[in-house]
């Protein structure tokens, strides 16, 4: 079973997203923020993929992937971002620089469990 680390600071979606990926038949790990995700990563749970939100306090989610793949390099292609501002250019140039996949929370949140499955085949 995979385990998936959701990282939002709102904690409706981390809940839907939660609900979302264990009926996926995925185990989910939630953090509020990137220190708590770093937490989590540093703890040694096995981590598959994280789903992350791009606008968040304190580090914005390109920073903590940046430094997310400094501290476990093996998530490189492992991550989903999600954003209610997939729209904003200044939002999602960066994010298709770096080669991630983006979802709109505006949209099917159910679009996250096909993501992060497609994720899941890069694991190897």
């Amino acid at each position: 079973m995979a385990t998936v680390l959701v990282v939002d600071d709102d904690s409706g979606v981390r809940s839907a997203l939660r609900k979302i990926l264990e009926r996926g038949g995925m185990t989910v790990l939630d953090a509020d923020s990137a220190q708590a995700a770093f937490t989590v990563v540093e703890r040694g749970d096995p981590i598959d993929a994280v789903v992350c939100d791009v606008l968040m306090p304190e580090m914005s989610g390109l920073a903590l992937y940046d430094e997310l793949l400094r501290r476990a390099p093996g998530l490189k292609g492992r991550v989903v971002f999600l954003t209610g501002a997939a729209d904003d250019p200044k939002v999602h140039r960066p994010i298709e620089q770096r080669g991630v996949p983006l979802i709109s929370k505006l949209y099917d949140l159910m679009l996250v469990l096909d993501a992060v499955r497609l994720a899941l085949l890069k694991k190897n």
